[in-house]
């Protein structure tokens, strides 16, 4: 059993000014951990319950804006960002791909949070830390910061497989979970 089976990771990462929203590089992320056998979920915001779809209806959005119809687009926007804070609460780990040069603040939002939770986040950035915004630098773990996809899939494997230590970052709540369930059911057992 690894080390990371039943985590959760939440991919976090630009939407609205990305041309397809951020789907391709999330999904590229899932495909490659189930390819290393990575027995970790992924939670990715471009895919959300409820009917909010891939890009939060932009044209939908900018139509609202555009029309001055603020409290409609308040309270549209309040849905999905309620939908993605909870979910990076309910993560173990966060996944961030940065682009410097595209708006981020939902993926801010998800960052500053996960940071005053203690998760531990992973960063993709094209040129890594050469190109990583400066102010991240106060947040990021420096050897958590990658150029790809790819290194990310092998760092995580490395702290799967036990070959780095999970740091004291890393709160596993499903594993506890789970392994409390069957505890209190043996003991359950037991007194019967």
């Amino acid at each position: 059993m690894g080390k990371l089976d039943k985590a959760v990771g939440y991919l976090s990462g630009g939407m609205e000014f990305v041309s397809d929203h951020g789907v391709g590089w999330r999904r590229e992320f899932i495909k490659a951990s189930h390819i290393a056998q990575l027995k970790i979920d992924f939670v990715d915001p471009t895919n959300k319950p409820g009917g909010i779809q891939i890009g939060e209806r932009q044209k939908y959005q900018q139509q609202l804006q555009q029309e001055g119809r603020f409290k409609e687009l308040k309270e549209y926007v309040g849905e999905y960002r309620h939908i993605d804070l909870r979910f990076t609460d309910y993560s173990d780990f966060l996944i961030v791909a940065v682009d410097p040069l595209v708006p981020q603040w939902g993926t801010a939002n998800e960052v500053y949070m996960a940071e005053n939770e203690h998760k531990p986040m992973f960063f993709i950035c094209k040129g890594g830390l050469y190109q990583l915004p400066r102010w991240l630098f106060d947040v990021v773990e420096l050897d958590h910061v990658f150029d790809n996809i790819q290194d990310v899939i092998g760092k995580l494997i490395q702290l799967d497989q036990g070959e780095n230590k999970l740091s004291r970052k890393w709160v596993l709540v499903r594993k506890f979970i789970e392994e409390n369930r069957n505890n209190r059911l043996e003991i359950e057992k037991q007194l019967m």
